[in-house]
């Protein structure tokens, strides 16, 4: 598995941080800022792309995004 890092700050990323840059930024990007990196290339806040984080996981709205599940539900204990 490769290991990305920011491109601004060298920050290890995560799966969301990589298909946030890619949806706001460009789908076709190898190079990716982290969260703080990406707000401030923005111009917002941090708070506010976690949030967009959390509405395209409850959603389902971008494949980008994969949709959370509880791997639970359902199970007897």
């Amino acid at each position: 598995m490769t290991r990305h890092l920011c491109m601004d700050c060298g920050a290890a990323l995560s799966g969301d941080e990589i298909a946030l840059h890619k949806k706001i930024i460009c789908r076709a990007a190898e190079q990716y800022y982290c969260m703080d990196c990406l707000a401030a290339f923005c111009s917002t806040s941090r708070e506010r792309l976690e949030q967009l984080v959390s509405y395209y996981h409850r959603t389902g709205e971008c494949i980008l995004f994969a949709k959370q599940e509880n791997t639970h539900a359902g199970q007897m204990e």
